[in-house]
């Protein structure tokens, strides 16, 4: 028997699950924001509702960034309800930018999670002193993605998982 994913493991699952909806290539990121162990809300890259997406028709670039997309926590942020989002955390796949941290902050995130480093963050070098200024917890994780797929995968494969009765292949 395969153990269950810790939480901080499981919920950076999630963000990875909700970055397969990003829409611009450069980094197709999520965020999912945890109240008490339950998801209040979530969100990944992706262009304005009723506009083109980057995987369609191409980048915004804006001094070396694409502006065409929300960021996944911009979206999280949106898709969350203010009393939910005051004292929660917040799990994203790549490191924050300086927006995004500022606006989770503001927001009311006690805690921000990062799976990885994205060297291409704007403003990356001054998001530690931001938060700890806002008393904000920031931790970065260099946990594997395809460690967590694999652990998910093999506790699925267990008695009473989805894949538990799948034919084997190969």
């Amino acid at each position: 028997m395969t153990e269950r994913l810790d939480w901080d493991s499981f919920w950076f699952l999630q963000a990875m699950i909700y970055s397969t909806r990003g829409t611009c290539d450069r980094l197709r990121t999520g965020c999912v924001i945890v109240k008490n162990k339950r998801i209040v809300g979530a969100g990944y890259n992706g262009s304005v509702s009723g506009q083109p997406h980057c995987d369609d028709v191409g980048h915004l670039i804006v001094e070396g960034h694409c502006e065409r997309t929300l960021h996944g926590e911009e979206n999280a942020i949106i898709n969350t309800d203010r009393a939910d989002i005051v004292g929660a955390d917040a799990y994203i796949i790549g490191t924050p930018c300086m927006r995004c941290t500022k606006l989770l902050i503001n927001a009311g995130i006690q805690r921000i999670n990062y799976l990885g480093q994205y060297k291409n963050s704007r403003g990356k070098e001054f998001i530690e002193e931001i938060a700890r200024n806002a008393g904000v917890e920031l931790k970065r994780f260099d946990i594997d993605p395809m460690d967590l797929f694999n652990k998910a995968i093999a506790r699925l494969k267990e008695p009473g998982g989805v894949l538990a009765n799948m034919p084997q292949t190969g």
